[in-house]
């Protein structure tokens, strides 16, 4: 029989996110993880599996635990304001975040794809949500005479979430707010 784990899995498993966030995959190695979590290679390996495996676990609980978007947002306020806000809201986390970071998710595949194929399968699910969620909206606002019959809200769909990904890959780089908040009235813009 073997020894029980001395450690909480989700707890390291959060930890080990943390790490892979703020450094990325490439930028993390198996010796991080063990002095950042305290925790032996051998008891990681048995645990996680290899580096990787870990790195798309926590990937998969990033997603399940921080990856929502405030889409209460979209339903409390008309569509034009509440994207504005919506997106106004991610330039500000992202301009206060303490690692300057985006979305995990975001970060993976712009370090990671096209080469690692489970990657991009978490990305484009991660993607596809967003797209939904955005489309939904849109549907509604164009059956409400909110926006107009000629657009597209699959099309508008797929833009406004590449320019919310745009948004975070600029913050990343260095672009402040008025620049950030420019995109935002661009992309908005769009809708007529």
């Amino acid at each position: 029989m073997g020894r029980p784990r001395e450690f909480e899995r989700d707890a390291v498993l959060d930890r080990a996110l943390e790490l892979f966030w703020q450094r990325g995959f490439d930028g993390t190695s198996m010796a991080d993880l063990v002095e950042h979590l305290g925790i032996g290679r051998q008891s990681l390996y048995d645990t996680f599996g290899d580096k990787r495996a870990m790195y798309l676990e926590a990937l998969d609980r990033y997603h399940a635990t921080r990856a929502s978007l405030p889409w209460e947002v979209l339903d409390q306020h008309p569509l034009r304001p509440g994207l504005r806000t919506l997106m106004t809201s991610m330039v500000d986390w992202l301009l206060e975040s303490t690692h300057g970071r985006s979305c995990m998710l975001v970060a993976a595949a712009a370090e990671r794809c096209p080469a690692d194929a489970e990657v991009g399968a978490r990305f484009c699910a991660n993607t596809a949500n967003i797209e939904r969620h955005l489309r939904q909206r849109l549907e509604r606002a164009r059956a409400e005479g909110d926006l107009g019959r000629h657009h597209d809200p699959e099309a508008l769909a797929r833009f406004l979430t590449s320019t919310m990904y745009g948004l975070q890959l600029s913050a990343k780089g260095g672009l402040d707010r008025a620049a950030l908040l420019q995109i935002v009235d661009v992309a908005l813009s769009a809708l007529g």
